[in-house]
């Protein structure tokens, strides 16, 4: 953990603000808004921020690692793909991973959403037609979301429709998690921890029930589970 704070420099004093990339800030400059990222508090007059999404910010560390461009994406997804079938999440057909502007992955989402898989249903069928990754994650983002994502993916071609809402966000967050897991830094255990301590009753909740289950049953028999009878053993 650093120990100046981000905006002036000297040890904090009292009560601090650590942020997922483990810098502090003194609780002192704390302002409304933060890093959407890692949540590092945004002093009015730091510079080195920039625009996320029309109402949400990155902090100068968050930006520094975005990842930006189409050509910078081509390079992190093969490896990727690799961890993810490492982990027995392969694709049966390869999906295209595009990079988004935020504010139009964000379009009417409740909340921040960072990627999603786009599918078509026709009768029993299901095509995944490709995944959506909001520009300008850093790279651990960038990588456990498309990690979530494949797990959608995943689900969609081996026919796993109709899941209960929890539990497909719950799996996706396991694959994410499993693939952070492998990072073996502290930004990527920091972001599994605080995944994993997600109050939301969908992501946080379905994440927590979902890995319980693996630790008594196994993944597989829980990833068998799923894809044949739609819900957990």
């Amino acid at each position: 953990m650093a120990h100046s704070c981000t905006v002036c420099g000297r040890p904090p004093v009292d009560r601090y603000i650590v942020s997922m990339h483990g810098e502090v800030t003194c609780a002192r400059h704390h302002a409304r808004e933060g890093c959407v990222l890692c949540g590092r508090p945004r002093d009015g007059g730091e510079s080195g921020w920039s625009s996320f999404t029309a109402t949400t910010a990155r902090c100068p560390t968050c930006s520094h690692q975005a990842v930006d461009s189409q050509e910078e994406a081509r390079r992190h997804i093969p490896a990727v793909r690799r961890e993810m079938a490492a982990l027995g999440i392969q694709l049966d057909q390869r999906v295209r991973v595009t990079l988004v502007e935020p504010d139009v992955i964000n379009l009417g989402s409740p909340g921040l959403c960072l990627g999603r898989t786009l599918q078509r249903i026709e009768e029993s069928v299901t095509d995944v037609l490709g995944i959506e990754i909001a520009r300008g994650l850093t790279a651990t983002h960038f990588g456990a979301t498309v990690a979530h994502e494949i797990g959608h993916a995943w689900l969609a071609q081996r026919g796993a429709r109709g899941l209960a809402k929890p539990l497909e966000e719950g799996l996706c967050e396991l694959f994410s998690g499993a693939w952070l897991k492998r990072r073996g830094t502290e930004f990527a255990r920091t972001m599994r921890r605080v995944a994993l301590e997600n109050p939301d009753p969908v992501y946080g909740a379905g994440y927590r029930m979902v890995r319980d289950a693996v630790v008594s049953h196994g993944i597989a028999v829980v990833l068998d589970s799923v894809c044949t009878r739609s819900r957990l053993p």
